[in-house]
């Protein structure tokens, strides 16, 4: 037999570990592979009434033509009904002038029932404001 046999059959029998150690070194994979641009895929964030493809497009433009903009506190549960379509399932911000979290892969990489450190774009499109996420992490004080 030829040793690719062998070798094959060695992986075969190997476990997968495609995060080895710490939930924490799981997190950071999970985070360098998420994709600002991307709809989020978690159900409760995308929300029953948004259209995946309305949220990347507006994801997009927002990377493209907002400011930068970091952010860090709690997160607000929104109804997730805008007219745009777009999915956001969080806003941020003073009452007057809240902003709306765009549900993207990087918002699925936090714990967004706490403190949250955010790094992203705003931009306002028709007089909705409207934040895409970069990057994501715990916000600790």
């Amino acid at each position: 037999m030829s040793g690719w046999f062998f070798l094959g059959a060695a992986m075969i029998g190997t476990p997968a570990q495609a995060c080895p150690g710490k939930e924490e070194a799981c997190a950071e994979k999970r985070q360098a592979a998420a994709d600002p641009a991307h709809c989020a895929r978690r159900a409760d964030l995308v929300g029953p009434g948004a259209c995946s493809w309305t949220t990347e497009m507006v994801a997009q433009r927002v990377l493209e033509e907002g400011t930068p903009w970091t952010y860090v506190g709690t997160l607000v549960r929104s109804d997730n009904a805008l007219a745009s379509k777009v999915a956001a399932p969080y806003t941020i911000g003073p009452e007057g002038r809240r902003i709306h979290v765009v549900a993207n892969e990087v918002l699925e990489t936090v714990d967004t029932a706490g403190r949250v450190s955010l790094v992203g774009r705003v931009l306002d499109v028709d007089g909705t404001t409207y934040f895409v996420a970069t990057t994501a992490g715990p916000g600790n004080a």
